[in-house]
């Protein structure tokens, strides 16, 4: 969102895969960078209104329901100027329709390729010629935690945290080892809300799971 994205003042942005460990967060970084409007998708209805109620969005969709062009188009009738993806797919060539004039697209994640049955029906294409009229900036990218970068999230992330406005969300799993197969199969399942934790603690003595 900061180094990619560049989000700022007055920007708008769309977020796809919004109530995940990665988008959940990325949401609360562009409120707290300026974005003047920021909604986003999700997989169910419960989530959406996690993501409005809880999160700070200013609105959010279910995919898996009809109407969700139309609902982008109402949320940004002069387009959006900042589209962070985590899904691709259908989803990213919509995005591509309703982005604003040098609109700048963050990739982080093609999550819709990779629960397909086969891995190809979800590939998105790219309109080129949309493209080039609006002047999108395609930016991909990988976070490879460099010390700066490791800095830079403590330090801020610190910050937003003791402000009270700003949350890490996040869904615990217990059980130990055991719960771990069938916790992967419920996060691949988009069943949790923000990041997948499995809690060890109940087969690891406290003071070494600290």
């Amino acid at each position: 969102m900061v180094n990619i994205a560049e989000v700022g003042n007055n920007d708008t942005v769309f977020i796809t895969g919004a109530a995940g460990g990665v988008g959940s967060l990325a949401g609360q970084i562009a409120r707290k960078r300026g974005a003047q409007r920021v909604v986003g998708t999700a997989g169910s209805d419960e989530k959406v209104t996690w993501l409005v109620d809880e999160l700070g969005f200013d609105s959010a969709f279910n995919y898996k329901n009809a109407g969700i062009e139309e609902w982008l188009g109402e949320q940004f009738p002069q387009g959006f100027s900042v589209f962070f993806d985590t899904v691709g797919g259908a989803q990213f060539e919509m995005a591509i329709r309703h982005a604003g004039q040098n609109a700048r697209f963050a990739l982080c994640g093609t999550l819709s390729e990779q629960f397909s049955k086969d891995g190809t029906d979800q590939r998105p294409r790219f309109d080129i010629m949309t493209g080039i009229r609006k002047q999108l900036h395609i930016r991909p990218f990988s976070t490879y935690h460099t010390p700066e970068q490791i800095h830079a999230w403590t330090t801020h992330y610190a910050q937003w945290l003791a402000d009270g406005d700003f949350s890490f969300p996040h869904t615990r799993i217990s059980g130990g080892l055991t719960a771990g197969p069938e916790g992967l199969m419920t996060l691949m399942r988009s069943a949790h809300r923000g990041n997948v934790i499995l809690d060890l603690s109940e087969i690891i003595p406290k003071s070494i799971a600290r």
